[in-house]
């Protein structure tokens, strides 16, 4: 009976060894993949006024200190390495008010590569579902 005991024991000492090795390098190649997935996120300006807009991560700025002017009809545009920590946001001055959002969070289920906004008279949508996000008065 003891011999059994320490097959079993020996075999469950391996399964247990190599899950772990398995698991370690499943999340190797995933935290590879998770950094070279290039991800690109879109903003229209589809109201009336300019927007000045300052767009950042923890890691990269967008237009630099200045930010940047996007005109009625224009967007910007910007692509970056998605990685489970990245998130975007922007601050925008529009026709006298200041409102900020964030534009990217890794963690987001629904939303689509590219992930695209728009700047509208009333408010901030994202165009995935059409939800406003922050109101606006023009």
């Amino acid at each position: 009976m003891n011999k059994y005991a320490l097959v079993v024991g020996l075999l469950v000492c391996q399964i247990v060894y190599v899950n772990s090795w398995v698991v370690a390098a499943l999340g190797a190649i995933i935290n590879i993949v998770d950094k070279t997935q290039e991800w690109t996120v879109e903003v229209h300006n589809e109201g009336k006024h300019h927007a000045h807009m300052w767009c950042a991560s923890k890691d990269d700025k967008i237009g630099g200190d200045d930010g940047v002017w996007v005109k009625p009809g224009d967007k910007i545009v910007w692509a970056f390495k998605r990685h489970r920590t990245t998130q975007f946001w922007c601050n925008m001055d529009w026709y006298g008010q200041r409102v900020g959002w964030d534009v990217f969070v890794n963690n987001w289920q629904d939303a689509p590569n590219p992930t695209k906004w728009s700047i509208r008279n009333d408010g901030v949508y994202d165009q995935w579902r059409n939800r406003k996000w922050r109101d606006l008065n023009s």
